[in-house]
């Protein structure tokens, strides 16, 4: 089935157009408006706005868990008839929850396991295991990192012409399906509950999580923008149905602020574009709703610190994001992902000192082992931004030689390592670093960056080394 253009497509479009400004996707937008327009007699409605689970990974490139749910005061024992969850069950998803963040993935998938033999018609049990999945997925293809989803990655290579029904990169089969499978019994679990009662907002939250995981993995694994944008504007529809019903349900306020951050931060004349559309965001009214789910310790307060970590980065709040990465740290020691964001905070506070000491520490943390690869990549990439190319490009060679080098990031590493090499002026020692890169599997555009690094010396301006 093709996907017929709506509000909420047209506000995506208007938002991916700015951040990829290039002609085929002010064509697209254009006429993306006028299909609406036809299709509606230029009537223009009030109604939903964009896919915000998907806006939120293009702009800041943080998946949520989407172990959410309000926090049940008087949860009977026996298995409910609505979508609340036991007081057992929440108990075993916080630590579900908690093992995610120490990246302890087992122990995680036992404690949603025994959530699933607990509550077996929820769809809290599937979706939570299907979120292991995704998020095990993204860990081991060095995808847990926030720089790979700025606006400026090759991770959207190709995305400016990509049709719908072709779109989309090859997914180990073994992980699709079993991804999907659980998603399937999930949904399959939450239209029930919402079939029987339409205005219990807990199965309205969770059919909307589900739409948002699938957003999610659709987004990050598949690259599929048109189906994540399909599956967030869902999940988006479900949750303001939730706070409908219950203005208090804080964990909801996640993707409405969200929503109003980003419509916020569009530039005046792409506000004024969306706002035909009867889309209007405010940008310190979006940040104040997420620090409520913080201030009120809900059950995504974690995610949600996770989320305005990246708006404090795009905010230029670094104190806030260094106050927030200490409090992330001190609940989840076993997470090197948050240290390793943490040293990349200092260096653009320009603690230097204090940085480097971070990431030192972790080359010779053996918990931190897995991803000695991505330790060495970020190093590199911190180098590089105090103009310390010789040493960035020894460490970009580091990681690709890591022997836990994830294939695709030891591609990218050789990529920057040319780069970083170009721009020490050594250039025979680059151009052996492009050729590597053309030996290897192609990623995302790296091979057309290494080509045109065999014709010209790089130059900051081609594209950013970070």
């Amino acid at each position: 089935m093709k996907f017929i253009p709506t509000q909420d497509a047209i506000v995506f479009a208007a938002y991916y157009c700015v951040v990829h400004l290039t002609p085929a996707n002010i064509k697209n937008t254009v006429r993306m408006m006028k299909s609406y327009a036809t299709r509606t007699k230029g009537r223009i409605r009030t109604g939903r706005v964009e896919s915000l689970i998907m806006l939120g990974i293009l702009s800041f490139g943080l998946p949520v868990s989407a172990m959410a749910q309000r926090e049940a005061v008087n949860a009977p024992i026996a298995e409910p008839a609505a979508g609340a969850l036991t007081a057992e069950v929440q108990q075993l998803r916080r630590e579900g929850s908690a093992a995610l963040f120490n990246i302890d993935y087992k122990t995680a998938q036992i404690r949603f396991e025994e959530i699933k033999r607990l509550q077996p018609s929820h769809p809290a049990g599937d979706l939570y295991l299907a979120t292991i999945i995704w998020l095990e997925h993204l860990y081991k293809s060095r995808r847990l990192q926030a720089g790979l989803y700025k606006s400026d990655s090759s991770f959207y290579a190709g995305a400016d012409k990509a049709k719908e029904d072709s779109e989309g990169d090859a997914v180990d089969p073994a992980t699709d399906r079993a991804f999907r499978d659980r998603m399937a019994q999930a949904k399959t679990k939450a239209l029930a509950l919402v079939n029987r009662n339409k205005k219990d907002p807990d199965a309205l939250y969770f059919l909307g999580a589900v739409y948002g995981v699938m957003a999610g993995y659709e987004a990050t694994v598949a690259r599929k923008f048109f189906g994540a944008l399909r599956n967030g504007s869902r999940s988006t529809d479900a949750h303001e149905k939730v706070l409908k019903l219950d203005p208090n349900y804080y964990d909801a306020y996640m993707s409405v602020g969200m929503y109003d951050y980003i419509v916020g931060n569009l530039p005046f004349g792409y506000r004024a574009l969306v706002a035909i559309a009867g889309v209007r965001g405010n940008k310190q009214r979006g940040i104040n709703r997420l620090e409520t789910i913080v201030e009120k310790e809900t059950a995504t307060a974690d995610d949600v610190r996770v989320i305005l970590l990246a708006i404090y980065q795009n905010e230029k709040l670094f104190d806030k994001t260094l106050a927030t990465l200490q409090n992330l740290i001190g609940k989840y020691p076993r997470n090197y992902l948050l240290k390793l964001e943490l040293a990349s905070t200092l260096v653009t506070l320009a603690r230097n000192d204090e940085a480097f000491r971070t990431f030192n520490e972790l080359l010779n943390d053996q918990t931190a082992a897995p991803v000695r690869d991505l330790v060495h990549f970020k190093f590199a990439e911190s180098l590089a931004l105090n103009s310390d190319f010789r040493q960035a490009a020894e460490q970009f060679v580091a990681a690709a030689k890591s022997p836990t080098a994830e294939a695709g990031l030891a591609t990218f590493a050789r990529l920057r390592a040319a780069q970083a090499l170009d721009l020490a002026g050594s250039r025979d020692e680059a151009i052996a670093q492009y050729k590597a890169v053309l030996d290897l599997p192609n990623v995302f555009d790296s091979q057309d960056q290494a080509k045109d690094g065999l014709k010209k010396p790089y130059q900051p301006s081609d594209k950013k080394i970070d």
